[in-house]
């Protein structure tokens, strides 16, 4: 690790024990923030500098400054609407689970340090007719179906109703879950929670497949580290025989090596380091890079040679699902039998107007040989990570 990676993770801690944490001498402030910003944990560079006390230097003390009351205003506003969605699925008898940011929230020390970019909860797909007439009536706006989940939008407020709690497409990891209510427990009313262990474990899969799918950030590796803190006398037997399950035990254990360098002052080592590189390189949500390389990945099961695959990703490219077509082509939501159609403008609209999008797109295929595919899945495979997809 560089002395601004080893400063931003000391202020994060002391932002999260309330205690003193110091920085190297020659801590980058421009580069640290910039890095907070992206992995949104800017709040607690911020709150992790004022407990220790550390004098934050112009222009950055402004920009942490104003950032920080944005995020306490915007969690006030995202509370609200989150609350009024609650109480009118209580109302109306609908079940559903918070999962993620909506959990970890209290589990910070303050709920405004834990950024959440939209509310994710668990339903039940037959109650969804109802479900959507309860959005439509508190002034939410439908944005999209995606393979397991519906979107919503309000002022302040996204809110994604997972029909499952991981991706279908991630073979593996739905396998072990299904839609997820097996493992629910009635907290009140309408109203579910996963259990202590098996929240760890999901939040640690959802980790785990942002992790091989593109990348992650620090604020997931650092969610568990908080709820491991909070959460005392975890039954470790179940969480260990569960991840085997899921055939995430080396990555979970090579993670709470991570944790505890980053945190709790043991020594690195060159497996620590090259996953502190791998995550701080990612930002919140991954590297396109990595996207198509995974993908790429993803797709030798099916072709064994990259002329095949690489046909295979632009015909991908070229021919959108009807969910993503939808997005751009709005007379879909209405005559979805129109797909062929708006498949041939969309190759004009490319072609005439975004010369510079196919530029792009080419090189980035350029770059996924045989030689950057096998190294992703090389990188992959030394943390304990694969895709375990039965085929």
């Amino acid at each position: 690790m560089n002395n601004t990676e080893i400063g931003i993770l000391s202020l994060i801690k002391s932002a999260v024990t309330g205690e003193k944490e110091s920085i190297p001498a020659d801590f980058d402030w421009k580069s640290a923030v910039e890095i907070s910003v992206k992995h949104h944990t800017a709040v607690l560079l911020y709150y992790g500098a004022y407990n220790s006390g550390i004098e934050i230097p112009a222009p950055y003390s402004a920009a942490l400054d104003k950032y920080a009351l944005n995020s306490v205003q915007y969690e006030a506003k995202q509370k609200y609407e989150a609350e009024m969605v609650y109480k009118a699925f209580n109302d109306g008898e609908i079940d559903y689970l918070p999962l993620k940011g909506a959990v970890m929230k209290k589990y910070y020390p303050q709920p405004e340090m834990r950024y959440m970019c939209d509310i994710d909860m668990l339903i039940k797909q037959e109650q969804y007719p109802d479900i959507k007439a309860i959005m439509e009536s508190l002034g939410f706006e439908f944005v999209v179906e995606s393979n397991h989940e519906y979107v919503w939008k309000r002022k302040y407020l996204h809110i994604e109703l997972h029909k499952y709690l991981i991706p279908s497409y991630n073979k593996d990891y739905y396998e072990y879950y299904g839609t997820g209510w097996k493992l629910a427990q009635k907290k009140s009313q309408s109203e579910y929670e996963l259990g202590r262990e098996d929240f760890l474990i999901y939040i640690f899969t959802h980790l785990a497949k942002h992790y091989r799918d593109s990348g992650v950030g620090i604020k997931n590796f650092a969610d568990i580290w908080i709820y491991k803190r909070a959460e005392k006398n975890l039954d470790e037997e179940y969480i260990n025989n569960e991840l085997t399950k899921l055939q995430l035990c080396e990555f979970y254990k090579n993670s709470m090596e991570l944790l505890d360098v980053w945190f709790e002052g043991r020594k690195s080592n060159d497996m620590t380091d090259f996953m502190t590189k791998w995550i701080f390189s990612s930002g919140a949500y991954g590297t396109v890079e990595n996207n198509n390389l995974s993908t790429a990945l993803k797709e030798t099961k099916a072709f064994k040679d990259s002329g095949h695959r690489q046909a295979d990703l632009y015909f991908r490219k070229v021919f959108l699902p009807l969910e993503k077509m939808k997005k751009r082509y709005t007379v879909l939501e209405k005559a979805p039998y129109l797909l062929p159609v708006m498949w041939a403008v969309r190759i004009f609209d490319v072609v005439l107007f975004r010369r510079k999008s196919i530029s792009e797109n080419n090189k980035r295929l350029r770059e996924l040989t045989d030689e950057n595919i096998n190294n992703y899945e090389k990188a992959l495979n030394y943390v304990g990570l694969d895709f375990n997809f039965k085929e």
